[in-house]
């Protein structure tokens, strides 16, 4: 359907029959990324004696969505529109001044390198030709009736035969055709590049679509303003993250890593990055009513509640499916953050993938070792801050360094003005974990134990191996009780510094500075008790 004919009149109607024909190309001008698809602004500039014209516009890419073309300008009157396959439109294309220049180039490196080729073979000939001739006079002087003053006549005829080379060349076939061949590669790679920069400003492709549009000027040039989606682009925010242990500091680097398949170059167009999702759900997803129903018991039952809901919704027809300058400047519009990148930008293709800075910020850490001893072998590396921008910080992937040094990368979540930002730069050499539970008492250690009680003690141990004091927090967990019937009590020592931080139910944390070559011991106890004749499910974790 895309390549169907669009036909929206406006204030006037299709030209007529007779109007002139004007063939001009429309460069990409701006774009507006979203993260998936792309909204791209073409300028054509039109200056026409006042009348009624027929503007065509070919090589528009593939990826362009009739449906979604807009057109506004100044200078004329908009009549229909229709998009078509460009070979459906008899105009001739329109080559423009660097097109044929680069036209030009390539003939002139095909001439260059066909008479290379040419001059190579025709001294492989010359050298060829030499030694048909000594192989010739050296069989003559092997003949019966020779005499041995022509064998000494013939032989020098053979030397002079090997040291000849083509008319005016002091040298050998040989050694002349080598050097010569030489060459031949370097005008192929140069003759590659230069198809290859013709083809990058072809005005248009055979296979593509064409605009016509309708249009009646005035005595003003017209200035036209043509808007199209594609879904063949987009963008994701990429992060670095510099770790200072020795300067204290958290450097966030940010930018965005943009592509785009919508067969067309841009070239040198004005950006603008928007966080809006067009491409996405743009309404809650609707609620209807809800039936649920008993039954007898020898009645089959439903596979899941769910399943006989969506059963009754459906029967009741009611279920409905569901290259980096200055840094770029936020801005807010409405609910969405647009990005207004200050210089120009080329990105090819289904080629590039091109990286844009967008700024350096630097963030207040709080860094220290953390240990989960009950999971992990090694302490890790932790840097806690607050997003200190002015702005939300979006999902992404951030690579981490510490301390000059690439450790790992990591997703970013969406981290809001204001919030806590935890990340971990990679394990620690020589800050060993470890995890005992040196006795365990009624009820063998597992999932299922049919005892009314359960006591348990484990140990938790970090063992300073490096040269340097850490502080350290070390993270521990003891059950919770959701039920009257099950009672748990625990104790530590040491003592945590604090239980159930942020909300989090059962955590338990101990901050400490860790000395070099020293250890820290934790001790945990936990008793759980409940009736006798009932079974305690999920002891362990």
């Amino acid at each position: 359907m895309r390549h169907l004919m669009l036909s929206t009149a406006f204030a006037v109607c299709a030209a007529p029959v007779w109007a002139e024909r004007i063939e001009t190309p429309a460069p990409v001008s701006a774009v507006t990324l979203y993260p998936w698809g792309a909204s791209i602004t073409r300028t054509v500039e039109v200056a026409a004696p006042a009348d009624a014209h027929e503007i065509v516009i070919p090589g528009l890419g593939d990826s362009v969505d009739p449906a979604s073309l807009r057109i506004a300008g100044s200078g004329a009157v908009i009549g229909a529109i229709s998009v078509q396959q460009q070979r459906a439109t008899p105009a001739e294309t329109v080559k423009s001044p660097e097109f044929l220049a680069a036209e030009a180039e390539v003939r002139r490196l095909e001439t260059e390198l066909g008479e290379r080729k040419a001059t190579i073979a025709a001294i492989r000939a010359r050298g060829q030709a030499a030694e048909d001739s000594i192989a010739f006079l050296l069989t003559l002087a092997e003949s019966d009736g020779f005499e041995m003053g022509d064998l000494v006549s013939t032989m020098a005829t053979v030397s002079d035969q090997m040291l000849q080379g083509p008319p005016g060349s002091p040298s050998p076939p040989k050694p002349r055709a080598a050097s010569a061949e030489q060459g031949v590669e370097d005008d192929e790679k140069a003759l590659e590049l230069a198809r290859q920069m013709r083809d990058s400003l072809r005005a248009s492709d055979p296979g593509a679509q064409a605009l016509v549009i309708a249009v009646e000027t005035g005595e003003q040039p017209a200035v036209l303003d043509i808007t199209s989606f594609a879904d063949g682009a987009g963008w994701q925010p990429v992060y670095d993250l510099r770790l200072d242990r020795q300067a204290g500091s958290l450097t966030l680097d940010r930018g965005f890593l943009i592509s785009q398949l919508t067969n067309e170059d841009w070239q040198d167009v004005r950006l603008t990055l928007s966080t809006a999702r067009p491409s996405e759900q743009s309404a809650p997803t609707d609620l209807h009513p809800w039936f649920p129903r008993v039954e007898e018991p020898h009645a089959e039952p439903q596979a899941t509640l769910r399943g006989a809901v969506v059963g009754a919704a459906m029967m009741d027809g009611m279920f409905a499916g569901g290259a980096v300058a200055e840094a770029a400047q936020p801005r807010m519009m409405g609910a969405t953050v647009v990005y207004d990148y200050p210089a120009p930008v080329s990105i090819r293709s289904g080629v590039d993938a091109l990286r844009l800075k967008l700024d350096s910020r630097d963030l207040q850490p709080e860094i220290r070792a953390e240990a989960v001893p009950s999971r992990d072998s090694s302490a890790y590396l932790v840097a806690e801050t607050v997003n200190s921008l002015d702005e939300v910080i979006l999902p992404g992937l951030a690579t981490l360094y510490a301390d000059g040094v690439l450790v790992g990368r990591s997703d970013l979540s969406l981290t809001p003005a204001g919030e806590k930002l935890e990340l971990g730069f990679g394990p620690i050499d020589g800050l060993v974990a470890e995890y005992e539970i040196p006795e365990k008492a009624e009820g063998d250690r597992g999932i299922i134990s049919r005892s009314s009680t359960s006591s348990q003690k484990s140990v938790l141990r970090i063992r300073n191996l490096t040269t340097e004091e850490w502080p350290l927090r070390v993270i521990g967990q003891v059950p919770v009780s959701t039920q009257d019937d099950l009672t748990i009590n625990w104790s530590a020592s040491p003592r945590p510094t604090a239980e159930n931080p942020e909300g989090q139910r059962g955590l338990l944390h101990w901050d400490s500075n860790l000395a070099a070559g020293t250890d820290q011991e934790i001790e945990l106890d936990i008793d759980m008790r409940w009736p006798d004749g009932k079974v305690l499910i999920g002891e362990t974790n």
